[in-house]
Parts: C-alpha cells; sequence; structure tokens
C-alpha cells in the first residue's frame, strides 16, 4: 500500500511541475490533455528516483531560490551537512510560513518535526535525531548577480504595471493628490512584493546571447566619449522584446 501512494504521490506532482516548469502552457490552452501527454512521456522515459530529483531541483524555497541550497548556505548540496539539509526540508512544505530570514525559529522547528518523524518511520536513530536538533544552523547567504539589469528592470515594470491594473491601482498612481498617489505606490510595491514571493515564475522572450552582442557592440562602438545609447530589438515574428540595453553602463 505504501508502495502504490508513493507512485501516486510522483505520478500527480511531477505532471504539474512538467507542464508549468519545463512545457509553459500557452494562454487559452487547457492544461488536462498537456498533463496527460507529458505523464506519459516522463513515466516511459524516467524513473520514479529521477523524477523526485527533477522535481526537488525545481520546488520554490522562498527569497526567489528553486531547488538550490547555494543561496542559504554558499554551498552544494553534496557538501551540506544532513542538519543543514532536513533544515532546507522544512521550507517548501509553506515556504512563505517557513521562510528562514523572517521565521528561523518555525523552520527549525518544522526540521526538528521532520526528523523526529524518520525516527518514527526507522530512517533515523534516537541517537541521530538528537545530535542533529542540536547542531547549529548558521544561515550563509550568496549574493545574486544581475546578468541582465536593463531587460529585468524593464520586466519588473511591466510587471508592477500589470499587478496595478488587476488590482485597480492604476487610477490612483496617476492621481494629482500626492497623498494618494503615494499611498497607492506603497500597496503597489507591498502587492508585487507578495506575488514574488509566492513562488510566481516569469516567463520572458529575452535571447541571452543577442543581449550580450548588443551589449558589446554598445560598449565597444560608442567607446568612451560622452556618447550615450541604447539598443531596443523586437522579433517581428512574434512581437516579442528579446533584448533591451538602457546605455553603456
Amino acid at each position: 500500500m505504501r508502495t502504490y501512494l508513493g507512485y501516486i504521490t510522483i505520478f500527480f506532482l511531477f505532471p504539474v511541475l512538467s507542464i508549468f516548469v519545463f512545457f509553459p502552457i500557452k494562454s487559452g490552452l487547457k492544461p488536462n490533455l498537456p498533463i496527460m501527454f507529458s505523464t506519459r512521456e516522463v513515466l516511459l522515459k524516467k524513473s520514479k528516483s529521477e523524477i523526485i530529483e527533477l522535481y526537488m531541483n525545481a520546488i520554490y524555497f522562498h527569497n526567489g531560490v528553486y531547488g538550490t541550497s547555494q543561496f542559504y548556505f554558499s554551498k552544494p548540496t553534496a557538501e551540506l551537512s544532513k542538519a543543514e539539509l532536513s533544515f532546507l526540508a522544512a521550507i517548501p512544505n509553506n515556504p512563505e510560513l517557513y521562510n528562514p530570514l523572517k521565521h528561523f525559529d518555525k523552520t527549525k522547528k518544522r526540521q526538528e518535526r521532520i526528523l523526529k518523524q524518520m525516527v518514527a518511520e526507522g530512517k533515523l536513530k534516537q541517537n541521530e535525531y538528537e545530535k542533529l536538533i542540536k547542531n547549529t544552523i548558521k544561515l550563509d547567504l550568496s549574493t545574486s548577480v544581475d546578468l541582465y539589469p536593463d531587460y529585468v528592470t524593464y520586466t519588473h515594470q511591466e510587471l508592477k504595471n500589470l499587478v496595478s491594473s488587476s488590482e485597480g491601482l492604476t487610477k490612483s498612481l496617476q492621481s494629482s493628490d500626492e497623498a494618494t498617489c503615494q499611498q497607492a505606490e506603497v500597496e503597489l510595491n507591498k502587492r508585487g512584493e507578495k506575488l514574488l514571493n509566492s513562488g510566481v515564475t516569469i516567463h520572458t522572450p529575452l535571447d541571452t546571447k543577442l543581449q550580450t552582442l548588443s551589449k558589446t557592440a554598445i560598449q565597444s562602438k560608442i567607446g568612451v566619449n560622452d556618447i550615450e545609447g541604447a539598443i531596443v530589438v523586437i522579433q517581428h515574428h512574434t512581437h516579442e522584446l528579446v533584448s533591451l540595453i538602457g546605455g553603456k553602463d
């Protein structure tokens, strides 16, 4: 019975992941049929262990982090201690509630609960459990590097515009009353931050190779003089913005 339940869990978890992460759905396309086909393909080509590995490498760990230990401990998963691994395992159940940067104590309590369940299931010895819960968890946050700041800035602004429109804040933001405008801006930032922290994935048509070439071109052609420039590249077949450079720097 346990094996059957485990199979069902994997069967339902990964198709959703494969659809929304690996095979994003186009607007208006119902997900049921793609999920059926992708499930069949995944189960034919991947073992349970491989499916779980793919799933673990893509689930959300809050703070814009997906399936990685690098952000919280600045080292690869293979170098983490058992205490650090179990601490990370506490986050995905509810990334907002168990965000270690804001609710470290809650994350630690859930880690201990997970380890206690492992003892109950015979997966961990009692003495090892007692040793692990006493281990000090010290976060070592890594600094993210924004490789395409111009495009990212534009994307963030587009997201704010969408949130503003959907939340009915556009009129207040354009108000001539300064207090009303400032209040709307605060509310917009709050709702935008909440959306980003929810684990939403933003897909863009950015062409990274073209973006790098554009940056190199504008820096080499304009040089070190006082002249500035910008590059905007739109794919005419799809009308998508594939590259954006706002200046030499």
